[in-house]
């Protein structure tokens, strides 16, 4: 599927958007842990697509970082090195928006870590776009 937009730019404050509203729910009084995890990993997943759109590179519309780094790989080998973060990220896609009595809430450290984690792929891909 063609991107929703054609524009990185839009992409990227869209991903900009997330991180900010997750860091604005792990700071807050009651931190909303699984909602932060989603922003920090829909930030990550925005920064990708938006580094495919500038190098019109043609993605599923899916929610697998994984896959969505494969595809950089395949552009720029480089994006190698971010695939394990972005793998600790991929569950948080689906995992924690729906109830499950087979997943525990996510602590503060690992809501913390995801956090962490999309800024490492905001700063990866900010500098090869």
């Amino acid at each position: 599927m063609t991107a929703k937009s054609s524009l990185p730019e839009a992409w990227l404050a869209k991903a900009e958007a997330d991180l900010q509203a997750a860091e604005l729910l792990l700071n807050a009084a009651n931190p909303l842990l699984d909602i932060v995890c989603y922003h920090a990993q829909q930030c990550a997943e925005k920064y990708l697509k938006g580094y495919l759109v500038a190098h019109r590179v043609q993605f599923k519309f899916v929610h697998e970082l994984a896959y969505l780094t494969r595809l950089c790989v395949e552009r720029e080998p480089e994006f190698s090195e971010i695939i394990d973060i972005a793998s600790e990220l991929q569950d948080y896609a689906t995992g924690v928006r729906y109830p499950d009595d087979d997943l525990d809430e996510p602590t503060f450290q690992e809501a913390q870590k995801a956090v962490n984690c999309a800024k490492e792929i905001r700063t990866f891909v900010i500098q090869r776009i």
